[in-house]
């Protein structure tokens, strides 16, 4: 009887559930209206504070916080939810204790309890952004790191040593020799005392009066003239690689660059070997351009009309030019540029570059070594190179880059030179890896030479063998748009295979359309695509892209997500969007806002999407139109944007993304400018605003606040295996940038 009496109840609530319906009502502006508040004497008071603030007068300021105190009966009480009394406080602070005063007024007022959680969060990063506190944090970091440096240092090998404990010794050595090559190494002032040198400038211009600047003094000499040394440095180490680079006018410039922060004999001599390596390249392009005096002896032979030509070609405009006699090797090379897709020509050129008593030695030389004018000759040597580099690693591995140019590059490489050999030794590795590595770099420079070469290049079988290494080059990069080129040029490639990089090529192709967020360029490209390919499914599949874009509106797309819209009620409210109630309450039998949210499209309409009659929130869901009036729109910008800078100073994981086109619609909805949108396609705003819950999920990661970690390492290298604890630097502040050169 029981067991009936349940399963009846059962079907009677089944029966009595109601279906998922739409919203009755307007969506937006369901909210009933009440009449303003009129303002009380706790207002007044309070715009008196405001106004005698604004004078920047301490005596009124004091009064008029006075009459505030006096007239509010809350004060400082944790029950006074507005908090006026402690922006009241902060107005009047900034009046009464301006420079460092300001500090202690500051942290007095934290200790306020109607202090609500925004104004908290900014006053305290204000009492944060203080100069003297960040160079003091600079400097900690800048210790840290120097006993993070060694501890790992010496619990790497430590942790490794598991496998192999007879090598400890030499483990340990070889790191601590590593920290001391590092030490000298290091520039004489890092990058965190140089910030906290501009964090004591900073402190010393603000503050010319504290009794902390004086203190400062020395430090900031001392720290100045290691500044110097280190821009010394740097630029000494540019001269050096402009010389050996064989551009020495930029050496010149880097050790003037050098000698402005610090005079030295390394200054003299960078700058006499500049000036040395100047004058040698003068005089080498003015022999260049003249005939030497042995030259003049020698009587060329010319054909009928060739000394004309010549004399044309040097842009001969006097009678005396057509006396020179040295003209021999100048037709000669003339005659061999004719045809510079040859491979004759090349071979002749070669030989005339390698004459050393021809005056056309250089010019030859130069044509050679441009990889522009002489694509295929960059290409095969780079194809040399690139081989030579590639049989050297496979079977020397680590043993293939040998010590560096750097004044203690000898030293490394011999610390390192055990574990070297010990990787050499791992050839079968290297060679089953060969041929699923990624393209290298030089590689890369091939594939540019070889596109050159094939602009110009006659369909001969050196063109065909430059074509396929370029077609398998694109194909292990995943380029297939740029394969199918190559095989389309091709005439007797596979049509199979055609078929089969036509695909390949259509997908590549769609990919990047889809991926465009402009909505002109992307309706370029899906129309491209489909015109391009139309036998593809891609290209079948981009068409109805590309229709289905046409067809859409166009303007801003703006989207409050569900999410969103849940965790700031503040932008849900009567004073923001206003929604109706019924949307957010989680019940889908009077309708239900979708998790797709609100969408601004232009002007003042707005999208609601809500769940579909008898639907559930997986389904695809009904739009429903509201019009916004221009005093709402603006209210709701406003509100939004509010929202977005409390939301990013309470929590760092909500810092607000840049958007320029979403800015320019805001602030044109708030000049109520709303009714025209901006026509030009790359005006169109897009962006989502999204819940936390929406972006992290139910967790989100966090790092952990100990500056210790512990670390599990292997290597294939060297065949080691080890745990070991790592001391985890801090990182680097946002500004860092601004500090590294």
């Amino acid at each position: 009887m029981r067991v009936g009496c349940l399963v009846f109840a059962a079907v009677g609530a089944l029966a009595c559930q109601s279906p998922a319906a739409l919203p009755s009502g307007a969506p937006i502006g369901g909210t009933p209206r009440f009449a303003p508040v009129v303002p009380d004497a706790i207002d007044h008071a309070a715009a008196d504070l405001a106004a005698a603030a604004l004078t920047g007068d301490p005596a009124q300021t004091a009064a008029a916080l006075g009459r505030f105190e006096n007239t509010s009966t809350l004060g400082a009480s944790e029950h006074d939810t507005t908090g006026l009394g402690a922006l009241a406080e902060e107005t009047a602070n900034a009046v009464l204790f301006p420079g460092r005063a300001g500090r202690d007024a500051t942290a007095r007022l934290l200790e306020r309890p109607d202090v609500d959680a925004a104004t908290r969060e900014r006053l305290e990063r204000t009492l944060a952004d203080d100069p003297l506190l960040l160079a003091e944090a600079r400097l900690r970091d800048a210790r840290f790191v120097d006993v993070a440096r060694v501890f790992n240092a010496v619990s790497a090998p430590v942790g490794r040593s598991i496998s192999n404990a007879t090598l400890l010794p030499y483990s340990l050595g070889r790191a601590l020799a590593r920290v001391a090559i590092d030490v000298a190494r290091e520039d004489p002032l890092p990058l965190r005392r140089r910030q906290a040198l501009a964090h004591w400038k900073e402190f010393r211009r603000r503050y010319p009066d504290a009794a902390e600047a004086a203190d400062l003094d020395a430090e900031i000499a001392d720290y100045q003239q290691a500044w110097h040394e280190t821009q010394h440095d740097r630029a000494l180490g540019l001269a050096d690689d402009a010389h050996d680079d064989g551009r020495p006018r930029a050496a010149r410039l880097y050790a003037l660059r050098a000698q402005r922060h610090q005079a030295s004999e390394e200054v003299r001599d960078a700058l006499d070997r500049a000036d040395a390596a100047i004058d040698r390249q003068d005089r080498e392009r003015a022999h260049a351009l003249t005939f030497e005096a042995a030259d003049a002896a020698r009587e060329p032979p010319f054909v009928a009309g060739e000394r004309e030509a010549v004399l044309a070609a040097l842009g001969a405009k006097t009678p005396e030019a057509a006396e020179i006699p040295a003209l021999a090797d100048v037709v000669s090379f003339r005659a061999t540029t004719r045809d510079r897709d040859a491979s004759e020509s090349w071979e002749q050129l070669t030989a005339l570059a390698t004459d050393d008593t021809s005056v056309m030695a250089r010019h030859a030389t130069a044509l050679l070594q441009d990889p522009v004018r002489n694509a295929r000759g960059a290409f095969e040597a780079e194809r040399t190179l690139e081989r030579r580099r590639t049989a050297t690693y496979v079977l020397l591995g680590p043993l293939a880059s040998g010590p560096s140019d750097a004044p203690l590059g000898a030293l490394e490489y011999l610390l390192d030179l055990p574990s070297r050999v010990q990787g050499a030794s791992l050839l079968p590795f290297r060679l089953v890896g060969l041929p699923w590595r990624d393209p290298t770099r030089g590689e890369r420079r091939m594939a540019v030479h070889a596109r050159r070469a094939l602009e110009t290049a006659r369909d001969d079988a050196e063109a065909r063998r430059i074509r396929a290494w370029l077609l398998d080059f694109e194909s292990r990069r995943g380029n297939a748009i740029g394969a199918l080129r190559l095989a389309e040029a091709q005439p007797d490639f596979d049509e199979a295979e055609l078929d089969a990089l036509r695909d390949q090529a259509a997908e590549q192709a769609l990919g990047v359309a889809r991926a465009e967020q402009r909505r002109d360029l992307r309706g370029t490209l899906l129309t491209t695509v489909a015109r391009s390919y139309p036998e593809s499914r891609a290209g079948a599949e981009a068409g109805r892209l590309a229709r289905e874009l046409a067809l859409e509106r166009g303007g801003p797309e703006i989207r409050l997500s569900r999410g969103f819209l849940l965790e700031n009620p503040g932008v849900t409210g009567p004073r923001g969007l206003d929604l109706a109630p019924a949307l957010l309450d989680e019940r889908l039998d009077n309708g239900e806002l979708h998790t797709q949210g609100v969408v601004f499209v232009g002007g003042r309409d707005l999208l609601v999407h809500v769940v579909a009659a008898g639907e559930d929130e997986d389904a695809e869901p009904e739009t429903l139109n509201a019009r916004l009036s221009k005093e709402h729109l603006g209210r709701l910008v406003a509100r939004l944007e509010e929202t977005s800078f409390r939301n990013s100073l309470l929590d760092t994981d909500d810092a607000l993304e840049a958007n320029p086109q979403r800015d320019v619609w805001f602030e044109r909805a708030r000049l109520g400018l709303d009714e025209r949108d901006d026509a030009k396609p790359g005006s169109e705003a897009r962006f989502d605003y999204r819940g936390m819950r929406e972006r992290y999920g139910m967790v989100r990661s966090r790092e952990s606040i100990l500056p210790v970690e512990l670390v599990l390492q292997g290597s294939l290298a060297d065949l080691t295996l080890g745990a070991f604890p790592r001391l985890r630097p801090p990182r680097e502040t946002p500004d860092a940038v601004l500090y590294r050169e």
